[in-house]
């Protein structure tokens, strides 16, 4: 039986001025993919990927965020203490407005994760 899964797609705007700081975060987050991987068992999350792309001469970053649960998820990423979450949230706070981005809910998806888990 599949499990139903939480997604989102995240799109946020760097700050002008900021879009070093959004670079570093985002090596940051590179280097230290397996420990990221290990804290989304923790979070019940599946899959958290990253895009940026220029639009209209801002950069923007996206992410994609599949889970059981975004509010059990987004809690356990909060108040977990984890030093690789608050560097990811303090690289977060840096370089984007939060008050300015946009959170898209998935109205349906189609998945062969079967396939891609083998």
């Amino acid at each position: 039986m599949k499990k139903e899964m939480d997604i989102r797609l995240y799109k946020y705007e760097i700050i002008k001025g900021k879009e070093e700081t959004a670079e570093e975060w985002l090596n940051f987050l590179n280097a230290n993919r397996k420990a990221g991987e290990a804290l989304l068992k923790d979070e019940h999350a599946y899959l958290e990927a990253y895009f940026k792309t220029m639009e209209g001469g801002n950069l923007y970053v996206y992410m994609f965020f599949a889970c059981e649960d975004v509010n059990f998820s987004n809690d356990k990423a909060i108040n977990q203490g984890s030093g690789l979450d608050e560097q990811h949230f303090a690289y977060m706070r840096e370089c984007i407005d939060l008050s300015r981005g946009d959170i898209m809910d998935c109205l349906l998806y189609l998945d062969n994760m079967e396939d891609a888990v083998r």
